[in-house]
């Protein structure tokens, strides 16, 4: 009987299927040996996986700008850097880049721009996500990553920090740091870096050079009609600059698109009615 067992054993380390087989049969048989070796499984696969998760989040937010000291300077310098880079192939436009404090832009241009915009940037916390969800799904309708509802302190984060490049990971990494921007900025030092770094023509970066380069004046100098006619070119201001400036020519949306921003300035009473009429039979050219 005792040589029977010995040979059995003996099979069984000189077999591997069979040991294989035998195993899984217990597991079958044995429910409590079954959910352990799932258990065990699982269990080792959802701790790799977590690990893998936090690693890589932790990567990705140390690889992300930090404001600590002096936020605002560390911002400029960064914003300044940017436009410097966009002119590198353009010296005089480089050379006649002057950064403008919020405190010398006239309120009428400033409001002008935040209403074109984004009407909300007083009261939001950096991301409009109602309008972020409805982009998302007009994306995935048209099957292309266009985006769009983009704050003003998404777009500043955008311009200072990162490409143009629309993925999906570049818009994760732009909200994450707008996150941080706002909560180590006011609403004023990012309408200033904001204002300073947009792009309003080929190689006119900055409010201060729009001010010069379209009307031959100081930002402090602006009104709201200008400051409008300056929004209408910001979606796309190196085609608007050719088609509206240059062609001398505003389309019928342009010119809506003009009333309303002059209208929602006035609901706000940012101007009164008397300066919206006015502004409405501003000479565009």
């Amino acid at each position: 009987m005792f040589h029977i067992k010995d040979e059995y054993l003996n099979d069984l380390e000189t077999n591997p299927w069979k040991r294989f087989r035998n195993r899984l049969i217990r597991l079958v048989v044995s429910p409590y040996h079954l959910m352990k070796s799932i258990f065990m499984v699982t269990g080792a696969i959802f701790w790799l996986l977590a690990t893998i998760v936090f690693v890589s989040t932790f990567t990705l937010l140390e690889s992300l700008p930090h404001f600590e000291q002096n936020p605002f300077k560390q911002a400029k310098q960064a914003a300044i850097s940017s436009v410097e880079q966009h002119l590198q192939d353009a010296p005089k436009a480089l050379k006649n880049y002057q950064w403008v404090s919020i405190d010398d832009i006239n309120r009428e241009l400033l409001y002008a721009i935040v209403m074109s915009e984004d009407g909300d940037f007083f009261n939001h916390q950096g991301i409009d996500y109602d309008a972020l969800i409805n982009a998302l799904g007009e994306n995935i309708k048209r099957r292309e990553w266009s985006f769009g509802a983009s704050t003003i302190s998404q777009q500043t984060v955008k311009n200072i920090y990162f490409e143009n490049n629309k993925t999906l990971y570049r818009k994760l990494k732009e909200l994450l740091v707008t996150k941080r921007l706002e909560q180590a900025l006011n609403k004023n030092e990012i309408l200033e870096l904001y204002l300073n770094i947009i792009e309003f023509g080929p190689d006119i970066y900055g409010i201060h050079a729009a001010s010069h380069y379209y009307f031959n004046a100081k930002p402090s100098e602006l009104n709201a009609a200008q400051g409008a006619f300056l929004a209408i070119l910001m979606p796309s201001p190196r085609k608007y600059h050719f088609t509206i400036f240059q062609n001398q020519y505003l389309a019928k949306r342009y010119k809506r698109k003009y009333r309303r921003i002059l209208q929602d300035m006035r609901f706000k009473e940012y101007i009164s009615p008397t300066q919206y009429q006015k502004y409405m039979q501003w000479p565009f050219f």
